[in-house]
């Protein structure tokens, strides 16, 4: 389900790549989200904080960001949905989801930017985005 994605998205101190590296032994995140303790202890790198971050099974932060893109008609992407950009899956760190509004360029057959901002962003930041 999608609100597990989210969920383990905004694991707190789980590092993108080990959630790339959970996602290699669990099937899907409804999988590490039900999974118990004892089954992460065969993960090389994880540490005891992120073990800890996993066992929080709180979904309420999951349930308002997927709410939030609801109200404000954002599509969500997951790192295995079939148009999860190709080039962006080969980086250290890929995101799990990606949060978008619009259509999709051709994120492989053409060059594109990336913009990554606040939620804070100062006047200029606005402008020089816009202006882009």
């Amino acid at each position: 389900m999608l609100v597990h994605w989210l969920w383990l998205a905004h694991r707190p101190s789980v590092t993108d790549h080990m959630k790339a590296v959970l996602l290699e032994h669990f099937s899907d995140p409804e999988d590490i989200y039900f999974a118990r303790p004892s089954d992460f202890s065969h993960i090389d790198g994880l540490t005891g904080e992120m073990a800890q971050a996993l066992s929080d099974k709180d979904l309420a932060t999951a349930e308002k960001h997927l709410a939030d893109a609801m109200k404000y008609k954002l599509h969500i992407m997951t790192y295995r949905d079939a148009v999860y950009p190709k080039r962006l899956k080969h980086i250290s760190d890929p995101p799990l989801v990606l949060y978008y509004k619009g259509t999709l360029p051709d994120f492989d057959g053409s060059p594109v930017i990336g913009v990554v901002g606040t939620r804070k962003a100062t006047a200029y930041g606005l402008t020089t985005a816009k202006r882009m």
